[in-house]
Order: C-alpha cells, then structure tokens, then sequence
C-alpha cells in the first residue's frame, strides 16, 4: 500500500524527497575538486613509525581492532589523528554531495550527462533519523514507521469474503494492485465503511479466520484514516 506523500505539504519528508542530495558521476575528470573524499590510514607503516607500544595506545583509546587500512573516520581522538596523519591516504570517490555545492556548481553537474545516479535528501538518512522523522508525521499510518507496508500475500482470502458480503471495493483491491489505480483521499471513506461491515463478516467466518485476517484489516483501516482526514491520494500494488 502506498500513498501520494510528496503531494501532501504535510508529509515531512517531502522537502528532502524532492531535493537532490547527491550524484553519482560516470566520469570525474571535470568536477574531480567537488567529489567526495574518503581517508585511509595505513595502521602497519604506523607501527613502523611509531611502535607498537604507542599505536596500541591510539588502537585502544579509539576503540579500533585491525591490523591493515582503517578508515581515518574511525580515530575520534583529534591529537592521534593528528599523530595518524603521516600514513593516511586519500581516495576520490565519484559522488558529489550536491547540497555543499553553490547553486551553479548543482546546476552544471546535473546538466552535464555525466551524472548516472542521484540520491534525494531522504535516501542519505539514516534509519534511525528517517525513523525519528515518520514517527512524528500525520502520514505515518504503520504505527509510526512509515507511510508504506505491505497489505496482504497475493493468496489472502480478504478479497473474497468481501465480495460474498457485497464489499466491493474491497474485493477489487488485487484487481486495483495490478492496475495502480490511484485513488484520492475521499475514496478512503468509502473504505473505512466498508471495513465496519467487513469485521462482522470477516468474524461469521471462525475465530481462526478473524484472527489471520485482523492484521491485514489493521492496516487498510489506518492507511484509510490517514488518507481520508488528510485529503491523500492512494494506491495498492501487487
């Protein structure tokens, strides 16, 4: 189940959804000084250099295992970076953090038909962070983790038991799947009232069924709800 989230100006990741983050390019050669840069330490030349004694120390203080390259990112200590920076080297990479860019830099970068990727705002969170962010959102009708989830298998029995109590809507919903019909936020209305007669017969069906099915039955009310109060468009897909 899906919603138009990007249409609504309540959605909170809208913003970030529609702005380009980053991009990938096939070729660095002309925008190389914008790329970003990742940062290695050779931890074998270190110990050549420094001992083992003292980069045992700087290992243990920052919590570091390895006896190869390690990412510079991981020495937290600011002095034994410092003391690290003799054995670090430096890799280019073919991204570009668009947003740390001037609007002309994004602009010729995106018109340049070199770009063969783009990540939005959203797609550089963290789980964590999208997961702070949903679970404050309106939209966010699977219990706070988001505005997407999957309703039923393709083999749920929902559909028809809908159809034998006349739920049609409902029952169409594989039909609607296959199509991608989009649905406007009215239209949820309708599914909620189908739900309160769904329950009851879902129910005349055995405590085994009603009890596969409630689930399901949770989900499409509150992706219902949330589309319905908000004025969201919706759809299904298979």
């Amino acid at each position: 189940m899906f919603i138009k989230e990007l249409e609504s100006d309540k959605a909170l990741c809208r913003d970030k959804k529609n702005t380009n983050a980053q991009a990938n390019l096939k070729d660095i050669s002309k925008f190389s000084k914008y790329c970003e840069r990742n940062y290695y330490i050779d931890l074998a030349k270190a110990e050549a250099k420094l001992g083992k004694e003292k980069l045992t120390e700087i290992k243990r203080r920052n919590k570091v295992r390895g006896t190869g390259e390690i990412k510079a990112e991981k020495i937290k200590d600011s002095k034994d970076l410092e003391a690290l920076k003799p054995f670090m080297r430096e890799e280019i990479t073919t991204w570009v953090n668009l947003i740390q860019q001037p609007k002309n830099v994004q602009d010729e970068i995106m018109a340049s038909g070199l770009v063969s990727d783009i990540m939005n705002g959203w797609d550089v969170l963290s789980f964590e962070e999208m997961g702070a962010i949903c679970g404050k959102c309106v939209l966010s009708w699977d219990k706070g983790r988001g505005c997407v989830a999957t309703l039923m298998p393709s083999d749920n029995p929902m559909p028809e038991i809908a159809r034998k109590n006349g739920l049609n809507f409902i029952a169409n919903i594989p039909k609607y799947a296959e199509e991608k019909t989009v649905f406007d936020g009215a239209k949820a209305k309708d599914i909620l009232s189908e739900i309160e007669k769904l329950r009851p017969a879902v129910e005349k069906e055995g405590r085994g069924m009603a009890h596969r099915l409630s689930g399901v039955i949770e989900r499409l009310e509150s992706m219902s709800k949330a589309c319905a109060e908000n004025n969201v468009k919706f759809y299904f897909s298979s």
